[in-house]
């Protein structure tokens, strides 16, 4: 039996606002926090966040955020690991509020 073909890593992540229904399951990984309105935002590491228009991290106007410009305390997580935990949180969300591309701009997550 072939083998399906691997999709590639996270490259780009946003939170759709209009999605977001404060489930908060992506509470669990550091790279989110709950904005004033209850809404999850994306946690960058120079200290801003996705829901900041004059953050320089942003890819996007929308909130995209590269998944290498996410928090990430002392460097302690690979790349590697920081895809996957994007797609992971991206997956837990019950109202696929979160939006995960790789980088080719392919959508990986909500499946289309």
């Amino acid at each position: 039996m072939p083998e399906e073909p691997q999709s590639k890593p996270a490259a780009t992540v946003r939170v759709d606002r209009e999605l977001c229904q404060t489930a908060a399951t992506c509470l669990a990984f550091h790279i989110y926090e709950l904005d004033d309105e209850s809404k999850a935002v994306l946690l960058t590491k120079n200290g801003s966040n996705s829901d900041d228009p004059r953050n320089p991290l942003l890819a996007n106007p929308d909130g995209t955020i590269r998944v290498e410009d996410l928090l990430n305390p002392d460097d302690a997580t690979s790349l590697e690991e920081m895809q996957a935990m994007v797609l992971e949180s991206a997956q837990i969300c019950p109202f696929n509020a979160i939006i995960v591309h790789d980088a080719d701009g392919n959508q990986i997550w909500p499946p289309l």
